[in-house]
């Protein structure tokens, strides 16, 4: 015999009373038994061929109160009988269907929402990889006064402009710790070329390959407005001169180009990140290295005789670059 079954109350002396027709026992049974069938840790085969017979052989029996009460407490419960379901529907008491698990997503908006939960390390970072595709879980995360400017790096475009200038200066205090190699040395000048030319594929690839970003680096700002403050940073790490960035704000997109504001704050935020937050925040937003495929050639020494000097070593540091077009050189 199973042990649930083994275990299972002994009813024989309710149903006995059943049977005396001065007393109507069957409403307490169906519900009693209900009430163990719900309460029972499994729901093995015996459990249910168990309350399958008992509960489908009293529900065309008892009063319309006790089947409401039953068809309520078995509602949600996933193992319902079909044969008792059917029963309680041709009662008109249909049983509820089972509920849904919540999904991950629903878990960790209603952990994010909780202010009084303690949200760790890796819950964190969980949370964080979901909101950079979820805006209203990146809200409620950047609403939260409990989690430091500097962990919300990776909702830096979805921030407010404090926010954002708060999270900035937190990832500038430990940019300049990890070195920062230099960018391809034709990079800066292909850009210009590219963005002379309003080859904006061209550019974004070029800019993508040249700093080592995933391919649809731009998909990381699902908002439209935020993709020049990326393409911005991305700029600033690859170390162009303010004169070249402002060159691409004016000429790589007319709807950018026609807004004086825009391009302000564009240069504004241009000036204001340092090359190595600018790579630190990138490497938030995007959740992925960037600049490990950067800079080329093999390392040469400063000193000795194997060192160049000169002109010709200047230049391959990338101390001479291509001027810009001639229609940007100012004249007096």
């Amino acid at each position: 015999m199973s042990s649930s079954v083994a275990e299972a109350p002994d009813l024989s002396g309710l149903i006995e009373l059943s049977r005396d027709p001065a007393l109507d026992l069957k409403p307490v049974i169906l519900r009693v038994q209900t009430d163990l069938f719900l309460a029972a840790p499994v729901h093995d085969r015996a459990i249910l061929q168990a309350f399958e017979s008992l509960a489908a052989g009293l529900i065309p029996t008892v009063d319309e109160e006790t089947l409401r009460i039953v068809a309520d407490k078995l509602g949600g419960c996933p193992d319902v009988p079909p044969a008792v379901r059917a029963a309680l529907a041709t009662r008109g008491f249909p049983v509820a269907p089972p509920q849904e698990a919540e999904t991950e997503a629903e878990v960790d908006r209603a952990l994010a929402a909780n202010p009084g939960a303690l949200i760790g390390t890796r819950a964190l970072e969980r949370l964080l990889a979901r909101a950079r595709t979820d805006a209203d879980l990146g809200a409620t995360l950047l609403a939260r006064p409990d989690i430091p400017p500097a962990d919300l790096a990776p909702l830096w475009l979805q921030a407010g402009p404090e926010q954002r200038r708060a999270i900035r200066e937190a990832v500038e205090a430990t940019a300049a710790l990890r070195p920062c190699p230099p960018a391809p040395r034709a990079l800066a000048t292909t850009l210009v070329e590219k963005s002379h030319g309003r080859d904006i594929q061209g550019f974004i690839t070029t800019l993508g390959q040249g700093l080592g970003l995933p391919a649809n680096y731009l998909g990381a700002a699902s908002d439209p407005t935020t993709r020049y403050d990326l393409l911005t940073l991305a700029l600033r790490a690859a170390d162009l001169r303010e004169g070249e960035a402002v060159f691409v704000f004016l000429t790589l997109n007319d709807s950018v180009a026609r807004s004086v504001d825009r391009v302000f704050s564009l240069v504004t935020l241009f000036r204001e990140t340092s090359r190595a937050a600018a790579r630190d925040l990138l490497s938030a937003i995007l959740g992925a290295s960037v600049m490990e495929r950067a800079g080329s050639g093999e390392h040469q020494p400063l000193h000795g005789p194997e060192a160049k000097r000169g002109a010709v070593a200047a230049s391959e540091r990338g101390g001479l670059r291509t001027v810009l077009p001639s229609r940007l050189r100012r004249t007096s």
